[in-house]
């Protein structure tokens, strides 16, 4: 592959802008991208509709049986085995990154399949994005970080264990699972033996197999008792050894819910009666509750510390039919929360400033929420167990408050883990970090909202589902700038092919 990364990460230029709704005024200002963007609105595009008529109607014709092997689940056992080991490891889980994901396991998310399939109807495998009638959108990393509690950065989930010690502690786990196998138990009662084998029996491997249990019931959930291929990735953390399992994480949710949306497609083609979701699903139904404020229940109140889950702890939802879900979805133009976080930056360890900021990059100086929040800006591969996934966040910059511009095609670095890996983790050469404040509303350049109507809005009949409202007035550093008609049907210092009927009704001011 001979393209290269890219070598910076933002863009600064003035450009026309209008907000998302394309309900304001369009002003000249400096605006920040995320990078790359496209050189021509014809260079990038979807190759296939994200909005499919035949999911819907596949549905109504045969229902679909769900099942979510990532689900959480009471568990009196584990609740007290969580506690147990709390006071003694606590500074090595926290040293990991992995602490408020472990508590977080003791908070139980009712499940509503009808919500989940409504927003699984707007996936669109080719960019992993969500495809929404108002503009895309995705679940990023910044997303697995706050919801799940997954740090972004340290060693690959596919890293090895290089010391004899190290290795002697795995043997002995591997043995252990050999035991019960033996017994040959199944399922949930299997889980349970495992943990019964650790639990108050004074193990000298206690810790690393209640790291063990916790990632295969809650990370990377599977039916049979503990996977031995996590044995690695617990024993590095019981060390207090970060391991970057929010990349991992992530790539699972991207596939099960491409696969999730091929299962719907097919239900009019082929005799489909149940699907398997093995990914921890329940991220995407909170992703949904913390963005689409029509769809969203009464969140708990939370403190300080506590799990950022926490606010969705037994919290139950209006039942509603998957159609009633994709009409609230498709007609949430002013309804979507694009940066839901801002509102918790202090409960949630993310890095957002007051005011937009530039920082000289200098690693040693750049702490981890700065680092992770970049990580979560970049164009990437995300490397799970079983797949590749590419993460595209230039398409979503809006929701890290970056304003938008039309993305640009992006190739792929999957030949190998380890190349994708690379890619993941590659250095950053920005001499200047960007922070943009936290209030801020990001717009879009007028040529996307030309590019989005042409190449998204006009492939079906959505644009009856968009409500359009006025967008509350913002922090948007812009001037206004102003034409005068000179007789032609032209404008007076408009660039040519400015697109003046992209609102209802477009008036200039004199840009000074």
């Amino acid at each position: 592959m001979n393209e290269q990364p890219l070598k910076t990460l933002i863009e600064v230029r003035e450009d026309f802008m209008l907000s998302p709704a394309g309900d304001s005024q369009t002003t000249l200002r400096t605006a920040h991208f995320l990078k790359p963007i496209a050189n021509s609105i014809h260079e990038s595009t979807f190759k296939v509709n994200p909005f499919s008529s035949s999911s819907v109607s596949g549905l109504k014709e045969r229902p679909l049986t769900t099942h979510f092997h990532g689900w959480r689940y009471n568990q009196e056992k584990w609740f007290y085995w969580v506690d147990k080991l709390k006071p003694k490891y606590e500074h090595l889980w926290r040293k990991a990154g992995i602490f408020q994901a472990i508590m977080s396991t003791k908070c139980y998310i009712h499940k509503y399949v009808n919500l989940l399939i409504g927003v699984v109807n707007n996936w669109c495998s080719e960019t992993n994005t969500f495809v929404f009638p108002f503009g895309e959108s995705t679940i990023t990393l910044e997303d697995v970080l706050v919801l799940g509690g997954y740090p972004i950065r340290g060693d690959p989930v596919f890293t090895s264990l290089e010391d004899q010690e190290l290795r002697e502690v795995q043997k002995k786990l591997i043995l252990a699972r050999q035991q019960l196998t033996n017994r040959k138990q199944r399922g949930q009662r299997t889980s349970l033996a495992w943990m019964d084998i650790f639990i108050d029996k004074g193990s000298e491997i206690e810790h690393e197999a209640f790291l063990a249990t916790w990632l295969s019931m809650f990370v990377f959930p599977h039916l049979s008792l503990v996977k031995s291929c996590l044995f690695p990735i617990a024993i590095h953390l019981a060390r207090g050894n970060p391991i970057a399992l929010a990349p991992a994480v992530l790539a699972s949710l991207y596939k099960d819910l491409s696969f999730f949306k091929k299962t719907i497609v097919d239900l009019s083609k082929y005799p489909i009666d149940e699907v398997t979701i093995r990914s921890p699903f329940y991220l995407v139904q909170i992703w949904v509750w913390e963005r689409f404020k029509n769809l969203q229940p009464q969140p708990m109140l939370i403190n300080h510390g506590d799990p950022f889950l926490l606010r969705w702890h037994k919290v139950r939802s209006l039942l509603m039919k998957i159609d009633s879900v994709k009409l609230a979805l498709d007609s949430a133009t002013n309804d979507f929360v694009w940066r839901p976080y801002v509102r918790y930056s202090d409960k949630c360890g993310i890095f957002y400033p007051n005011d937009e900021i530039w920082i000289p990059f200098k690693k040693d100086l750049v702490d981890e929420q700065m680092l992770s929040f970049v990580i979560s800006l970049r164009v990437s591969e995300l490397v799970g167990f079983d797949s590749i996934e590419q993460y595209l966040p230039h398409r979503v910059a809006m929701q890290f408050g970056f304003d938008q511009d039309v993305p640009s095609y992006v190739p792929r670095f999957n030949e190998t883990q380890a190349i994708a890996w690379k890619n993941y983790c590659r250095s950053i050469s920005d001499k200047k970090l960007y922070f943009p404040a936290r209030l801020f509303e990001a717009d879009v350049t007028t040529r996307y909202s030309k590019w989005w109507k042409q190449s998204i809005l006009g492939r079906g009949d959505f644009l009856q589902n968009i409500v359009r409202k006025k967008r509350s007035p913002g922090l948007r550093k812009s001037r206004p700038f102003v034409g005068k008609a000179n007789g032609t049907g032209n404008y007076v210092g408009v660039p040519p092919g400015f697109p003046l009927n992209l609102v209802d009704s477009l008036t200039f001011a004199k840009f000074c």
